[in-house]
């Protein structure tokens, strides 16, 4: 197998360079297990960077005791396969393959919603591109606040990843809770289905991503940071996705409605994305930062064990004025409170 692989590499290009390349670039990483390829340390590193990006798909070809850190992971039974084509083990690992490469992210725009095992589906999402963006307020932007992000910083974000099309709602959340036997959150009167759920803490919403992660084999998460920014900002460079100000016919804040409304009330920004601005606050993954200084510059969530208590919410919400609602805008809670004017909204891979 390695020789046929790097047969196909160019004279004067250094193998183990393009290898690497193939990999970040790879939807799905497969491993035929053997008594050679288990002893091979480059085979081994492959398997361990497919493990961890949650895309390896091993299997076995001759019987062998599964190397050590792999032994989780469900194998697809190759033993004593010889191009049959009705072949069981085979038949599964294409199956899989087949059902993996179909979620794969890989068209920017398009929208989707998997499949739940209880039955149903999961929130809509849209896969957005790559992206290279300046995080962050200028020093001279309107409504600057004590909790911006500074310095701008020059983000790169490689690969596409996936965004709620609008904050989860009653709907998605009271489905969770009924599937969990939870107590369902407080609505306050204004309605439920289609409105942002909310009274949500931190640890609601983590659980619920790993129920909908569980319920659809998928990497549900919450967003970085980082993604939230550049997902509100859909490339645009001013205090709002829709330019220096916003109008009370653009988004739900300043107490117009004195409530949430229901998502996809007001019109989306560039990327296809409804209410990130105003409506609710929206939980993000990381702990909190005072700063920028030292942040990552990858899309990555700044996680910091022990540190800050705190965790990031981005957006405002219906009764915030209009500079907590900009799009550089950032704000803390400890995790475990909730309140009327916080949601959140989903992340998908990596």
């Amino acid at each position: 197998m390695r020789k046929s692989y790097d047969s196909n590499i160019h004279v004067g290009l250094r193998w183990h360079r393009e290898i690497e390349k193939q990999l970040q670039a790879a939807k799905a990483v497969v491993v035929l297990w053997s008594s050679t390829s288990r002893d091979s340390d480059h085979v081994l590193e492959e398997a361990e960077y497919g493990k961890r990006k949650d895309i390896l798909f091993p299997a076995l070809i001759e019987k062998v005791e599964i190397p050590y850190g792999f032994g989780r992971i469900q194998c697809a039974d190759l033993v004593g396969w010889v191009n049959d084509k009705n072949h069981a083990g085979l038949d599964k690992l294409l199956t899989i393959l087949q059902q993996h490469l179909n979620h794969t992210l890989h068209t920017p725009g398009q929208t989707f919603r998997d499949k739940l095992k209880s039955g149903g589906e999961g929130p809509l999402m849209v896969t957005l591109p790559p992206e290279r963006f300046l995080m962050g307020s200028p020093k001279n932007e309107a409504g600057l606040g004590d909790n911006e992000g500074r310095p701008q910083h020059e983000v790169h974000i490689a690969e596409p990843f996936a965004m709620g099309v609008y904050t989860v709602t009653f709907d998605d959340y009271d489905l969770f809770c009924q599937s969990t036997d939870r107590k369902k959150t407080d609505d306050r009167g204004w309605g439920r289905k289609s409105r942002p759920v909310i009274n949500v803490s931190w640890h609601d919403a983590q659980d619920y991503c790993i129920w909908l992660s569980e319920q659809t084999g998928q990497n549900y998460r919450l967003p970085s940071e980082t993604e939230w920014e550049c997902a509100c900002r859909a490339r645009t460079v001013g205090s709002y996705n829709t330019g220096e100000g916003l109008t009370v016919e653009q988004a739900n804040f300043d107490g117009s409605l004195d409530k949430t409304a229901p998502v996809g009330s007001y019109p989306p920004n560039a990327f296809g994305l409804y209410d990130m601005h105003g409506n609710v606050w929206e939980w993000c993954e990381d702990t909190w930062h005072d700063n920028y200084d030292d942040a990552p510059t990858d899309g990555a969530a700044w996680i910091d064990k022990g540190g800050s208590r705190y965790r990031v919410l981005r957006g405002g919400s219906w009764f915030n004025d209009g500079r907590h609602c900009r799009s550089a805008s950032r704000h803390r809670y400890v995790p475990d409170l909730a309140y009327h004017y916080i949601g959140f909204r989903l992340a998908r891979g990596h």
